[in-house]
């Protein structure tokens, strides 16, 4: 009986030891060229799926997410689709107005689907809630001039 006991807990141990490191596992900067650009602001034009309009912005990088600064004083986060950016016209990320990010997977927000009962399926957003970011290349050829060569881990 005892023994039994013994492998439960050091299952329940195991199991929260995985979610722990799971959950701390460094999440790595925002890269163009090799070149870090977290924490930059950097002029931008950003399309809205959802309402089909274009904007002339600042974004800021921080892992894996972007801050999209409107002209008018507004703000959204979106989490982007990929950490290296290989095209800086077609940077995708995936975000609802309101929505906030807590890390790499959670958020929390006002938005979500009215329609479904199931909380789960309003933290999936579908295509309608996908951005596209296109940086100015001056602005990114300047960044990445004044920005120190990130290592490769």
């Amino acid at each position: 009986m005892r023994t039994a006991m013994k492998e439960e807990a050091m299952k329940k141990f195991g199991f929260i030891l995985t979610a722990l490191l799971l959950l701390t596992a460094p999440v790595h900067a925002v890269e163009y060229q090799g070149k870090n650009l977290d924490g930059i602001k950097i002029p931008a034009k950003v399309t809205s799926y959802k309402t089909g309009g274009e904007y002339d912005v600042q974004v800021q990088f921080k892992q894996n997410l972007a801050t999209i600064y409107f002209s008018h004083g507004g703000q959204t986060t979106i989490r982007l689709t990929q950490r290296v950016i290989t095209d800086p016209n077609k940077i995708e990320g995936i975000g609802k107005l309101g929505q906030v990010y807590l890390g790499r997977v959670f958020s929390v927000g006002l938005d979500f689907d009215r329609s479904s009962s199931d909380v789960a399926a309003s933290v999936v957003p579908t295509t309608e809630y996908l951005w596209s970011i296109r940086l100015d290349p001056d602005s990114l050829k300047q960044a990445t001039q004044t920005t120190p060569q990130q290592s490769s881990q």
